[in-house]
């Protein structure tokens, strides 16, 4: 799943299960998995995924490690895959619908901002989740939306001058 979510938009084959490890490898793309055993036994379920890509672009740049490698980890929860890492990040994103990601410096007030951006857009909010080096630092902020904001209100919350980037991903 992995493997056809990096590579299903960047090829001009579809891709599907099957076939997307052989469609990567045409691409150049090299996969390497690492299973690491946290209780010694190979039946214990999976309790967290970590993906890391090298050598590319992120369209949301606080992902990339300090050795520039796109670093996110996830896991699933009530049958619900979420997001649980950004980078140095730490959030709790439900991976379901629509989500703007935020990096920010974190002081009070900005949760209350971008809401009342999206508000006047009549723009519903889902959840939101802020994930912090620590206070008063940089911080990520995860906000699941009903609806896609205008290219305008994404503008708009890109210009509070705390926020420092911002991305739109729909899922």
């Amino acid at each position: 799943m992995i493997t056809k979510g990096i590579i299903e938009p960047i090829s001009s084959v579809f891709v599907n299960l099957v076939n997307a490890d052989f469609t990567a490898k045409q691409r150049g793309v090299r996969i390497t998995e690492e299973r690491i055993l946290l209780d010694g036994s190979p039946e214990a379920p999976l309790d967290s995924i970590q993906v890391q890509i090298a050598n590319v672009e992120s369209k949301f740049a606080s992902a990339i490690s300090d050795t520039g490698e796109i670093r996110v980890e996830g896991r699933v929860k009530d049958g619900v895959p979420h997001l649980t890492r950004v980078g140095s990040f730490e959030v709790d994103v439900s991976l379901e619908g629509s989500i703007i990601l935020c990096r920010q410096v974190d002081q009070p007030g900005m949760i209350g901002k971008v809401g009342s951006i999206l508000g006047q857009e009549n723009v519903n909010v889902s959840f939101m989740s802020v994930g912090r080096i620590a206070p008063r630092k940089q911080a990520v902020m995860a906000i699941g939306v009903d609806d896609q904001p205008s290219k305008e209100s994404l503008q708009r919350i890109g210009e509070i001058p705390a926020v420092e980037e911002i991305v739109f991903l729909k899922l």
